[in-house]
Parts: structure tokens; C-alpha cells; sequence
């Protein structure tokens, strides 16, 4: 069956790599590009005028929120996330089909490969093959049928961890399904901060969120150097910014894994971070 699909994009400050993906994507038949900026101060939006065939939103910087209004602006029936610096593989729309023409699926995504060969990140990408939450993110191209984004209510406005929230909802209702084809993302922020130590943080982070620790206090650990900058915390005031999201982890999010547990968990959390994480002094 052939689908029409919008393809969007969040972005904010990549005039290193919109340009590029946009290029990659072309001008199809059926495929709108739907680029949604949140707040870029660098030439993201100079670079932009230059392709007449895309929608444009003009937004806050919040991933969740971006990607949302993304959505809500398309008229494909499949609507693919993408991340600004990904490299999209030859044939992806006839990959994206077939993925979600098979029995059962109700969304999926590509395995992922970095764009600098390191044996740690190719160890990495090798890992995103396996189809569980815990290796499958938003860099590696959520795709699914609009019907669907809908029926599940969108992702959530969390300032970090919004794609693994609403794959873990997807997951309940039907299959997800991953292509065998690999989509290429930057290695940017693992060769910024370290390779293994940004590893090592983003397992952290993600099992903080599975035993029900809220994203607001896990984003600090993220991107502490310029959260408060460009994504201020007022944006998130109706999440607790507590350590415990207790509603989500009572309501049994993911787990029912008893209070002391989780307690101990986010606690070990903490520590790891301000012994581990913070940047160095320069």
C-alpha cells in the first residue's frame, strides 16, 4: 500500500546538518518536510529560506512540544520524526512501508550507525539492533501512522527522555518493528563529552526514568551546561521537579517496584551524577 508521509523535523541552532538532511530528503511526490525551530539563534533559519517546499514553525525549544506541533500541521499518514543530523539510507520510504504494512506493527524505527568510526560507537549501533526500549530513541527515526501518534495523544512536553515515554505507550497497543537498514546520526555530543562517559550517563538516566524518577530532575544530568538557558524550567511547570515522578510510577508507567527501591535507585542517581557528570573545570 503507498502512504503519503511528512517527515518532521525539530530543530534548534543546526545550520550544521538542516541544510544537508533536507537536501537528502528531496522533493518527493506524497512526502511533506515539515522543519519546526525552536528558537535557533545561529543561521538555522537563513539556511532555511533557501527550500521553498517546506511548512516552518516557529516554536519554543522543547523536543516534545516541537515534534507535537510538527505533527499537528501534517497531512501524511505516516509521520516521521527525524532528528536535524541524521543521514537518512537509500529507499527509506519504501523501508518505512513495508516496516508498517507488516502484521501488527503500529510504529517503528531504523537500527543506528554513527558518523565517526570508533569501535565503542559501532558497539553501540550494534546494540540499537535489539528491539527494546531500552536501545531504541529518537535519533533513530521514529516512524509510525498518523492515526496512531493520535490515538496515543503525542509525546509528552518533558525537556529530555519524550521519545521513550511514547515508545513505551506505542508498545502496548500493537508491535514495534525496526527496519534492518541502519539511519546515520552525528557522534557530536559523545566525542564533545567522551565517548563512555556519555554512555554510562545515558544508561543512567534512562533506567532513573524506568524505575519512575522524573525527567525534569533527570535533565539535569543531560545538558547541565545550558538547560537554563534554552529550555527554561518555567517551560516545564507542570512536571514535578521533584526526584520521584510518584504519580506516573504508582499508575505503573513501567514498573511497580516498590517505593524503597526506587527511593534508593534515584538516590544512587544523584550521587552518580555529582560525582561523575559534571563538567570539568577548563
Amino acid at each position: 500500500m503507498r502512504y503519503s508521509i511528512s517527515v518532521v523535523i525539530p530543530v534548534l541552532n543546526e545550520a550544521d546538518h538542516a541544510g544537508r538532511l533536507i537536501e537528502e530528503l528531496g522533493i518527493l511526490k506524497d512526502v511533506e518536510v515539515i522543519v519546526v525551530d525552536g528558537g535557533s539563534s545561529d543561521t538555522t533559519q537563513t539556511i532555511l529560506n533557501d527550500f521553498n517546499h517546506l511548512k516552518r514553525i516557529n516554536t519554543v525549544a522543547s523536543r516534545g512540544l516541537q515534534l507535537n506541533e510538527g505533527a499537528a500541521v501534517a497531512n501524511g499518514d505516516i509521520l516521521w520524526f527525524l532528528h536535524a543530523d541524521s543521514k537518512v539510507p537509500k529507499g527509506w520510504r519504501e523501508l518505512i512501508e513495508e516496516t508498517l504494512n507488516e502484521s501488527g506493527a503500529v510504529a517503528g524505527s531504523f537500527p543506528l550507525r554513527f558518523s565517526t568510526n570508533h569501535w565503542l560507537l559501532n558497539l553501540f549501533g550494534t546494540f540499537s539492533r535489539i528491539n527494546h526500549p531500552l536501545f531504541t530513541y529518537g535519533d533513530q527515526g521514529y516512524f509510525m501512522k498518523r492515526s496512531m501518534f493520535h490515538k496515543v495523544g503525542g509525546y509528552k512536553n518533558f525537556p529530555i527522555l519524550e521519545d521513550v515515554e511514547i515508545q513505551c505507550r506505542l508498545r502496548k497497543l500493537g508491535r514495534w518493528k525496526k527496519t534492518q537498514t541502519t539511519i546515520t546520526t552525528s557522534a557530536r555530543r559523545f566525542i564533545a563529552k567522551g565517548i563512555l562517559r556519555q554512555q554510562l550517563k545515558n544508561i543512567a538516566i534512562v533506567s532513573g526514568f524506568m524505575l519512575g524518577v522524573s525527567p525534569v530532575w533527570l535533565s539535569r544530568f543531560y545538558r547541565p551546561e545550558d538547560y537554563d538557558v534554552v529550555r527554561p524550567a518555567a517551560q516545564f511547570a507542570s512536571l514535578k521537579p521533584t526526584v520521584l515522578n510518584d504519580s506516573e510510577s504508582r499508575n505503573g508507567r513501567f514498573t511497580r517496584l516498590p517505593f524503597w527501591i526506587r527511593s534508593w535507585s534515584a538516590s544512587f542517581l544523584a550521587m552518580l551524577g555529582s560525582l561523575s557528570f559534571k563538567p570539568r573545570a577548563r
